[in-house]
């Protein structure tokens, strides 16, 4: 870990206030007030709730935290080749210095906003007079941390790999899997259909298959509330978790470019 480098890439995000503004409105605003109208209309949480307080919204999060992130803010943080810090940085970094502080940086802000947004609902639903046990909620709030774990580190891995069939790869994939999440279940229900709409019936079937095939693969995660009430301890999904992170976390440093950030680096 080095401070530094953490140091400037919370700064790079909090002074894109673009990307703030991205951040508040899908993490917070949104989802809010979508909680308080349901509660006082008497309504079923939407399906886009769910997806908002989630691993998707801790998605949507991270992309804007990356975005901001990522060390394209001004000119005087950035060089031709990548970023520079001529004034925070005074000692040479590894390249696992620089991508285990990245991937740190982007856990921590990401887990820390999404486990906020996930408290604020639940006192929100404890004033409307919800029941909620606090080892739920903190189950809850324990899963927004890992969630950002995982994405965050398949999106370390996204801005340092410059090559374009990587890039356009990798955004297919997280957009299908993106996609198929925000799908209404009902699009997939119903009689049997014919011509059209037995074609755009089978494409969302497709689109379902791939996005649960794609977060099993690249992007598995522990679900606490089931860690915790299974009969036995889910070795398998940690060892899954924890290994996709290290292979995301590896291949990064092996793929980054020194010309990548200007630390004077040695390794």
């Amino acid at each position: 870990m080095n401070k530094g480098i953490l140091k400037f890439t919370l700064l790079s995000a909090c002074l894109d206030r673009i990307k703030l503004f991205y951040i508040v409105l899908l993490g917070f605003v949104v989802p809010i007030g979508m909680k308080v109208v349901t509660y006082m209309h008497g309504a079923e949480e939407s399906q886009t709730f769910e997806m908002l307080t989630g691993k998707v919204g801790v998605a949507f999060i991270l992309t804007g935290l990356c975005l901001g992130l990522a060390g394209g803010g001004s000119g005087s943080q950035t060089g031709k080749g990548g970023e520079y810090l001529p004034l925070i940085l005074t000692r040479p970094v590894t390249r696992a210095q620089y991508i285990f502080t990245k991937w740190s940086t982007f856990t921590l802000v990401g887990g820390v906003l999404a486990a906020v947004q996930n408290l604020i609902l639940a006192l929100i639903g404890v004033a409307f007079g919800e029941v909620l046990s606090p080892y739920v909620v903190a189950g809850q709030m324990l899963e927004r941390f890992l969630d950002a774990g995982i994405i965050a580190a398949a999106l370390t891995l996204a801005l340092v790999a410059n090559h374009w069939l990587f890039q356009v790869c990798a955004i297919t994939a997280f957009y299908v899997w993106m996609m198929a999440q925000t799908m209404p279940p009902v699009s997939v229900a119903g009689p049997s259909s014919a011509g059209v709409d037995a074609v755009a019936l089978e494409g969302t079937h497709l689109m379902l298959t791939l996005s649960r095939l794609i977060g099993d693969l690249i992007l598995p995660t522990i679900s606490v509330y089931d860690a915790t009430n299974a009969p036995h301890f889910p070795l398998l999904a940690v060892v899954s978790y924890v290994s996709t992170i290290v292979v995301y976390l590896v291949a990064a440093i092996a793929v980054i470019n020194k010309r990548e950030f200007f630390y004077g680096t040695s390794g």
